[in-house]
C-alpha cells in the first residue's frame, strides 16, 4: 500500500463526503510559517483550493512527509482557503474536509486534534453566514455523536434524550431540521430500539408541523428510520421493478427465507458480501432461500452490466428511471430510511424479519439457523507447495 493513498484513506476515514481541518480558521493566516507559500499555494478560489489540497494528499512523490506531516499541511492550507470570499456551498465543503482531517489525525493518535476541531467548530457556528454556520453547528453535533460512542449506553441515550429537547424547543427551520436529521442517522448509538423510535417518531412529527416541502420531506425520511428502527419482529414490504421490467411479487416470497440487500455497484463494502453471499446462495438456494438485491444506483444500465459481468445469481430491483434519478431516493431506501449501504434485512419464512445486520458471519449463523440440516461445503484450499 503506497503512502500516498495512506493518507488520502485516512483523510476519509469517517466522512464519506469530503471534510475540514484547521486550528484557528484561519484568523491569523499571514503568521503561518507553512511550507504552502512556498510551494506556491495561492489559489484564486476555494473550489482551486479544495482541488490542491486533495492532490496533495494523493501525491505519492515526496516520501520525506510522513502521513502526519501531510495531514497538518493540508489543514494549514485550508485555513489559508478559508479568507477567500465564496458561496456558501464550497465553505461547506471546506468544513468536512477539515473534519476529515481532524479525525484522521486524531485516529492515528493525536488527540488533542478532537480539542482543535470542536473549538474549531464552534467558532466557525458563530460566522455571519447562516448556511455555512448551520453547516458548521451540524458537523459540531456529528462530532458529539461519535464521541458518545466512547461512554456507557444509559449516558447516550440521556445525551440523545436532551438533543432531541433542545432541537424540538428550536424554532422549526431548516438548520433545526438539519440537526435533527442528524441526530435520527445515528440513533443505532442507544442500542435501544423502543427509546429510538420513540425519539425519531417525535422528531417526526415535529417537523411535520412545517410548510417548508423540504422540511417535510426530512420528517418523513424521520418516519422510515423509525419504521426501520422497528423492523425485527415485523413483516416489511418491498417494490419496484426487477431488471427485466417485470414487476416484482413480493407476496411469492412467502414461505422462503429472503435477504433483502440494499446495495450499489459503486459500494465496496457491498460488493465485498458477494462472494459469501454466492457461496450462501449455492448452498442454500434449492433448499428456499432468495436474495432480493435493491440497487441504490442512479442509472439502470449501471447496475445491468454490473450484474452480467459478476454474474450474480439472485434477483434484483432497480427503481432507476430517467436522467434525474437519484439511488437513495427509492421508494423503499426512502420507505425505511435506509442511509448507508450496505444494509442487509433477513427475512424468515413467515414474512417476519429476524435482523436488519446479516452481513458476513452474522448471515452464516441465520442461514444456519433456517436450514439445520443444510451443510455448507468447506472452502477448498490451494495445497502448499512442494520444493
Amino acid at each position: 500500500m503506497t503512502r500516498g493513498w495512506n493518507v488520502f484513506t485516512l483523510a476519509l476515514l469517517y466522512i464519506g463526503a469530503i471534510g475540514i481541518s484547521s486550528p484557528v480558521f484561519a484568523d491569523e493566516v499571514a503568521n503561518q510559517d507553512s511550507a504552502t507559500t512556498e510551494k506556491g499555494f495561492s489559489p484564486a478560489s476555494v473550489e482551486e483550493g479544495l482541488t490542491q489540497v486533495d492532490a496533495y494528499l494523493r501525491d505519492q512523490s515526496d516520501e520525506s512527509f510522513s502521513i502526519q506531516d501531510r495531514l497538518k499541511q493540508g489543514i494549514k492550507m485550508l485555513d489559508q482557503i478559508w479568507l477567500i470570499d465564496s458561496e456558501a456551498e464550497p465553505k461547506k465543503k471546506l468544513i468536512w474536509m477539515r473534519f476529515s482531517l481532524r479525525m484522521a489525525l486524531t485516529r492515528m493518535g493525536e488527540e488533542e486534534s478532537l480539542t482543535e476541531l470542536a473549538a474549531e467548530l464552534k467558532k466557525a457556528g458563530e460566522i455571519d453566514n447562516p448556511e455555512v454556520a448551520a453547516e458548521a453547528k451540524d458537523a459540531s453535533l456529528t462530532l458529539e455523536l461519535m464521541l458518545l460512542r466512547e461512554e456507557t449506553v444509559p449516558q447516550r441515550l440521556a445525551f440523545v434524550k436532551q438533543k432531541a429537547k433542545e432541537i424540538e424547543a428550536m424554532e422549526i427551520s431548516p438548520l433545526s431540521a438539519k440537526l435533527g436529521m442528524t441526530l435520527a442517522k445515528n440513533l443505532e448509538i442507544v442500542k435501544d430500539n423502543d427509546q429510538a423510535s420513540l425519539i425519531v417518531e417525535s422528531l417526526a412529527n415535529h417537523f411535520a408541523k412545517s410548510s417548508d416541502e423540504a422540511i417535510q420531506e426530512i420528517a418523513t425520511d424521520m418516519q422510515g428510520f423509525a419504521r426501520r428502527i422497528n423492523l425485527v419482529g415485523n413483516t416489511m414490504k418491498v417494490v419496484g421493478k426487477k431488471l427485466d421490467g417485470a414487476d416484482l411479487n413480493w407476496a411469492s416470497y412467502k414461505g422462503k427465507v429472503v435477504l433483502v440487500d440494499f446495495w450499489a455497484t459503486w459500494c465496496g463494502p457491498c460488493i465485498g458480501e458477494f462472494p459469501n453471499m454466492k457461496k450462501l446462495y449455492e448452498a442454500y438456494h434449492p433448499h428456499g432461500f432468495e436474495i432480493v438485491g435493491i440497487s441504490l444506483d442512479d442509472s439502470k444500465t449501471d447496475v445491468e452490466q454490473f450484474v452480467a459481468a459478476r454474474e450474480l445469481p439472485w434477483t434484483i430491483v432497480c427503481n432507476a428511471e430517467g436522467d434525474d434519478y437519484r439511488g437513495f431516493s427509492d421508494e423503499n431506501a426512502r420507505y425505511y430510511g435506509i442511509n448507508a449501504i450496505p444494509q442487509m434485512i433477513f427475512v424468515g419464512k413467515d414474512g417476519i424479519v429476524i435482523d436488519t445486520e446479516a452481513r458476513g458471519e452474522r448471515l452464516e449463523e441465520l442461514l444456519a439457523e433456517a436450514f439445520p440440516d443444510v451443510r455448507v461445503p468447506a472452502e477448498q484450499t490451494e495445497p502448499a507447495a512442494t520444493e
